[in-house]
């Protein structure tokens, strides 16, 4: 299959691109294309206009300060997975992308992509609801943050306006005391999840007395555990802990794992990224 016949725009500023998504009609912008592209040929998407951000200035780099990693639109995963300075400032993306699809894939997918994308089984997606992290969207009525529990509202469905365009992504640098953890289960490497955790915990004097629980590919959208957090703090036991949290989700069926086994997954992996943060 092939792409059904569309208009391709190529846009050299932003303010253009934004101008070519408020002519009306379906149109669907277009970063690394490493999703979009098989929902495109598969004639899963049949947009009338597509949008390549390519030419766009001012969509890729990383900075990295003493509060944030942001991230540009446009930067590929594969530049953020090599970059020393941005993993250390925020482990827990050193430990995400690596499951993010293949090298191959990363090398041509962004960060903007995969997060305006808004895929319940991404990993980026989850972390950034993790974090607490939020995104910079760009409109013709001006640039506004959209946090992480703002920004993803369903499946493949983002709280962007018909206007907007996701510009750069920051992820929260926690600090001192925080520890990470994140799991991941897929028939194959590199494969749909079936279920993730990303979790982070603060420490004080060897107590948890912070705890952040995402899970991903379990709802129409990355959640956070929020009852898992409060245990995780308590310190409830692990076979309780596993217990809860299995119980906090409630994924469909899908065709390679029912919903009891999915939600089996949740609470095995939360035990285990809280056991990977607390090594």
């Amino acid at each position: 299959m092939k792409p059904a016949p569309l208009v391709y725009q190529r846009p050299s500023t932003i303010d253009e691109a934004c101008r070519l998504l408020a002519t009306g009609g379906y149109v669907k912008v277009v970063a690394g294309g490493q999703s979009l592209m098989p929902l495109l040929n598969f004639r899963l998407a049949t947009p009338d206009v597509l949008v390549d951000l390519r030419d766009v200035a001012g969509l890729v780099g990383i900075e990295v300060t003493d509060t944030a990693v942001t991230v540009g639109a446009m930067t590929t995963q594969r530049a953020l997975e090599r970059d020393r300075a941005a993993l250390a400032a925020c482990p827990l993306l050193g430990l995400a992308l690596p499951h993010v699809g293949h090298t191959t894939t990363r090398n041509r997918g962004t960060v903007g992509g995969t997060i305006a994308h808004s895929d319940p089984a991404a990993e980026l997606p989850c972390v950034l609801a993790c974090l607490d992290g939020e995104a910079v969207v760009v409109g013709l009525d001006g640039t506004r943050l959209v946090s992480a529990a703002d920004l993803f509202v369903a499946y493949l469905t983002s709280s962007l306006g018909d206007d907007e365009i996701l510009t750069a992504v920051r992820f929260p640098v926690l600090g001192a005391g925080w520890h990470f953890g994140f799991g991941e289960v897929a028939q194959r490497h590199g494969d749909y999840a079936m279920a993730i955790v990303a979790l982070a915990v603060r420490l004080e004097d060897g107590s948890v007395v912070e705890a952040r629980v995402a899970a991903g590919a379990v709802s129409d959208r990355p959640i956070r555990l929020t009852m898992v957090e409060a245990a995780i703090v308590a310190g409830v036991p692990p076979n309780e802990l596993r217990s809860l949290a299995a119980e906090s989700v409630d994924p469909p069926d899908s065709p390679h794992a029912p919903s009891a086994y999915r939600r089996s997954l949740v609470g095995t992996l939360v035990v285990r990224a809280l056991a990977e943060a607390l090594a």
